[in-house]
């Protein structure tokens, strides 16, 4: 991997020495199951490490919340009811998620073992379950949890996957070569046959879904979508939608339409039309329109009211796609919150993998160039300065470092495990020694954030902020910080010193601690979620953007919005709200306090607060060479050396080839860039099954 130092120059803003960490061996997971719930506008996935990942779609979809997983758990199914969400897995139990604290509210035992499918009734007042062992398990819902009901008679093979019908008296499984409904209301069940292949292969139904009016519908390991009469239970309508295994399907609010997708990445539509004269109409359904979207296995489909189709499966890519007008929104995965973290004094780079912590100090150059968009020598290459293993069969959830690298804290299940770093010095290597009096008022906890050195903020899983000061023998809990009532931590962030602490909670309000004066202030309310929260280091101001990429700049000293924010608030850039993906993090430069660093997944952004704001819209430029002159005078120095710019006044746009992780400042004027070759993802991925050349490419 690659460590670059750019020179990044500008006349008005100074110049900067941009960090290129590309080294940072990042491995997405497969996307296993998709639930999403209309009412909240919430988008549950599952991927293959078992964390599930809480997506906001209100607005701009984006990675709310993080339910971290383990090496002997697994998610195989997702349901949400009222706001609560259920998963079911191989372990063979259901479980409750407390989403307001990251944690695992409650386990329920399923009979028959590993759990392969979950379905829940149109009442929302009933859950099923369907086993490895052939059971259909049926859980009544209450506040306190769920309750075991019934079994249903037992079937031979294990039940695969799972669907109620809207009246709630039906119940439709699919399992190896067979279809089943039950009718709950008489005790029986109707068993429904795939017929034979040519070579006598098993037939695996891997998904079902019934209609209002009982039409079944079944996708096979054949590739085909068959339509069922279920009076009958006879074949009305097959469709050869794929080449190979069709893993999952998802069918329209109108009930006309069917999305089918799986081991052939085509998604599918399958329409309900008529057919033939008007004395002798026919029935029947057809493929329509086709999407070429995933590279890899579909293994999951969610659709909403609007008929917007989310997919993921084995590429780890979530995509959003609707038609009319044809539209399709790719969001990649992305390192979980908590798994990179910036020492700025010490211009060291703290990297979270699953059961061990690097740290990194970054390279340095000697050399000063005239010119902007030079890449410069390393004079001192990056060393990896630590590895820290966790314990045997454990996974790290969150980690954190100090400011000037001294302190490491990670968090494994809620654990809280804290760190003093000793760099190396002549003669003598690296080492660490772990604080192992931890004071008995610590919570468990499930992030964390350094406040200066040896003092950090936890977020604590009872809903509390804990600010604990450390020391080389123990960690003390210093003060207790409280939010609402029923308001947890989503994000937090603080400047450099400490001195302020700005936290995020479940329901969108965003209170800031000064903890120096041991008081707090809620900033205005808005309307759309947050996704990036900041701190200035000398004003203390507080910039905060939210999902429909409003940006906010509120003064803690003067208790209002700054003149800055509230110019801003009466112009639209164009640019800026054309943009799918949120913004992910808001950093600043002391030296420059006019400026505002933000990115999203491809771009970095740059606010200069000393330049008027305008309306209008910019074309979008053609490709700069890092050898053109300087452009203008604002920020093509620096995008000269990173990509393709564009410029609204206060707002200039660096669109980057690489995905970006993450993005801030350093030390001085040093910024770090921590980014991903999407190739090198895709060389992460298994082999595809087709790969079919497309016209002007592979």
């Amino acid at each position: 991997m690659v460590n670059l130092n750019n020179n990044i120059k500008s006349f008005q803003m100074g110049e900067f020495t941009l960090h290129n960490v590309r080294f940072y061996d990042f491995e997405p997971q497969a996307i296993q199951c998709m639930a999403y719930e209309e009412s909240t506008s919430r988008l549950a996935l599952s991927r293959a490490d078992a964390s599930v990942e809480i997506w906001n779609c209100e607005r701009r979809p984006f990675v709310q919340l993080v339910l971290p997983g383990g090496d002997d758990s697994s998610v195989e199914a997702l349901v949400w009811c009222n706001g609560r969400l259920f998963s079911a897995g191989f372990h063979g139990f259901i479980l409750e998620y407390d989403l307001a604290n990251g944690g695992i509210k409650s386990r329920t035992a399923v009979t028959g073992g590993p759990t392969w499918c979950l379905a829940l009734s149109s009442d929302k007042k009933n859950l099923a379950a369907g086993t490895e062992e052939g059971y259909v398990c049926i859980f009544n819902i209450m506040d306190e949890g769920i309750m075991y009901d019934t079994t249903l008679e037992k079937q031979e093979g294990r039940i695969l996957n799972i669907c109620w019908h809207i009246s709630g008296n039906y119940i439709v499984t699919g399992s190896v070569n067979y279809v089943r409904l039950w009718f709950l209301k008489e005790g029986r069940v109707m068993r429904y046959s795939m017929g034979s292949t040519a070579s006598k292969e098993e037939i695996i139904v891997w998904c079902v879904g019934i209609l209002d009016d009982m039409t079944i519908i079944s996708g096979d390991s054949r590739g085909k979508t068959c339509f069922w009469n279920a009076e009958l239970g006879t074949i009305t309508d097959t469709v050869q939608t794929h080449q190979a295994g069709v893993l999952c399907l998802a069918v329209c609010s109108d009930q006309k339409s069917v999305y089918v997708a799986g081991v052939d990445p085509v998604i599918v539509q399958v329409t309900h039309i008529e057919t033939g004269a008007k004395k002798g109409r026919k029935e029947c359904w057809v493929k329509s329109i086709q999407r070429s979207i995933h590279t890899h296995d579909v293994r999951a489909l969610a659709l909403n009211s609007d008929d917007k189709i989310y997919s993921g499966g084995v590429d780890t890519i979530l995509a959003l796609s609707y038609y009319p007008p044809k539209t399709v929104i790719k969001f990649p995965a992305l390192p979980h919150p908590g798994s990179i973290s910036v020492a700025g004094e010490a211009e060291s780079l703290l990297l979270r993998y699953r059961d061990h912590l690097e740290l990194w100090r970054l390279g340095k150059s000697c050399q000063d160039s005239r010119s902007a968009g030079q890449f410069l020598p390393l004079s001192h290459d990056r060393v990896k300065l630590l590895e820290l293993q966790a314990r045997e069969d454990e996974v790290i959830d969150w980690c954190a470092v100090s400011p000037q690298a001294l302190w490491i804290a990670y968090i494994v299940k809620g654990n809280l495990r804290i760190f003093q770093f000793y760099p190396p010095m002549p003669g003598s290597q690296a080492s660490v020694r772990r604080v192992r009096v931890m004071s008995k008022d610590i919570e468990n906890s499930w992030q964390v954030l350094w406040l200066g050195e040896a003092r950090l903020a936890s977020a604590a899983t009872n809903g509390v902020i804990q600010v604990i000061t450390v020391s080389e023998m123990e960690a003390s809990l210093e003060k207790e910080l409280h939010l609402k009532p029923d308001c947890t931590v989503i994000q937090m962030n603080s400047n450099p010193d400490g001195s302020v602490l700005v936290v995020v909670d479940n329901q969108h309000t965003v209170t800031a601690f000064d903890l120096g004066k041991n008081n707090s202030s809620v900033l205005p309310c808005y309307s759309s979620p947050v996704t990036a929260i900041g701190v200035h280091p000398s004003t203390r101001d507080i910039v905060v953007v939210y999902a429909d990429m409003m940006i906010k700049e509120y003064s803690l000293a003067t208790q209002k919005y700054t003149d800055f924010c509230r110019k801003f608030l009466h112009t639209h850039c164009s640019d800026l709200t054309k943009k799918n993906s949120v913004i992910h993090n808001v950093s600043f430069d002391a030296c420059h306090t006019n400026l505002i660093f933000l990115h999203d997944d491809s771009s970095i952004i740059v606010i200069d607060k000393t330049k008027a704001i305008m309306n209008e819209e910019v074309s979008k430029p053609g490709k700069i060479r890092r050898n053109n002159p300087v452009l203008n005078q604002s920020f093509s120095n620096l995008s000269n050396s990173v990509g393709n710019s564009r410029t609204t006044a206060a707002l200039s746009f660096v669109q980057r080839s690489n995905q970006i992780v993450y993005f801030t400042h350093v030390k001085k004027e040093s910024l770090v860039s921590v980014e991903l070759n999407p190739l090198q993802l895709i060389d992460k991925l298994p082999p595809a099954l087709l790969k079919v050349k497309k016209f002007g490419g592979v």
